[in-house]
């Protein structure tokens, strides 16, 4: 990944210390990594990818593919379309509320946590109310 990121600065036509700064870390860290001693860690490309959204992360990552992006190829980080069937799609999908009324409970009132049914097959182990003034209660149903 060095001699990508190295690769990287040239293209952009910076210099480590600019390059630094423009990703926003300190110069050491551009220092140690391209001198072999430190590796780059997950937030540090994080950065370089948010400071240059034009290079492929692939690319960066793995060193697969071109530096920059092109238009129709999917990176790491994007999802993309399937063949899969309505079905297979909705694997990842939240589950689908009960669209029962809940009872909501009124100001300075204990909530009913009757709601065990709402999703189906689980029951509710707690229930964290947080407050505008940065308070919050636990509820625990018995």
């Amino acid at each position: 990944m060095k001699n990508r990121i190295v690769q990287l600065i040239n293209s952009e036509g910076l210099t480590s210390s600019k390059f630094a700064d423009t990703i926003g870390v300190q110069r050491s860290s551009i220092s140690h990594i391209l001198s072999g001693r430190n590796n780059p860690s997950l937030d540090f490309v994080q950065k370089i990818l948010t400071s240059f959204p034009k290079i492929d992360p692939n690319w960066l990552i793995s060193g697969s593919g071109n530096m920059y992006k092109s238009q129709g190829s999917p990176s790491l980080f994007q999802e993309h379309e399937t063949d899969q069937s309505p079905v297979e799609n909705q694997v990842n999908q939240p589950p689908k509320l009960n669209k029962e009324p809940i009872s909501t409970p009124r100001p300075n009132q204990e909530p009913v946590l009757e709601m065990s049914a709402f999703v189906s097959g689980k029951q509710i182990e707690k229930v964290v109310v947080f407050y505008s003034d940065k308070t919050f209660k636990e509820y625990n149903p018995s």
